[in-house]
């Protein structure tokens, strides 16, 4: 799979946020608890990490979109996209455990690989996934 930005650079381990999406339409409409919690999180430091699949399915485009827009658009929230290394390791966990949504997936692999807590509205898929992630549900 590919490395993270934090690999990349040498940084030292902090904590990352992968958000799914529920998290961006969370966002989208406004959710107070959420948008405190973000806030808090870049006030800290931590990491915001967003799959591209979650990107994808929460992406609507034009204007509607300004808080969704203004968080991919920080440099400092990380969108990983959906190589082949990263594709290939998502379709073989949906193969193992019998499921279809590339989406969850995706989500899954990511928070395991950066060993992040994932910001969920949907967190029983996530589970059946990677029954050993941290989940905060929004």
């Amino acid at each position: 799979m590919g490395r993270t930005r934090s690999e990349r650079s040498g940084s030292a381990s902090r904590t990352t946020l992968v958000l799914d999406t529920g998290a961006l339409v969370a966002l989208d409409k406004n959710d107070r608890r959420l948008i405190a919690l973000l806030t808090a999180a870049r006030e800290i430091g931590v990491r915001l990490v967003i799959p591209a699949t979650v990107l994808a399915q929460a992406w609507r485009g034009g204007g509607r979109q300004v808080r969704l827009a203004t968080l991919v658009g920080d440099e400092k929230t990380e969108v990983v996209p959906l190589n082949r290394a990263w594709a290939e390791s998502v379709g073989a966990l949906c193969a193992q455990h019998g499921a279809t949504d590339i989406v969850d997936a995706h989500v899954a692999l990511v928070a395991t690989h950066e060993r992040a807590k994932v910001l969920t509205s949907d967190p029983d898929d996530l589970r059946r996934l990677a029954p050993k992630l941290s989940i905060e549900r929004v």
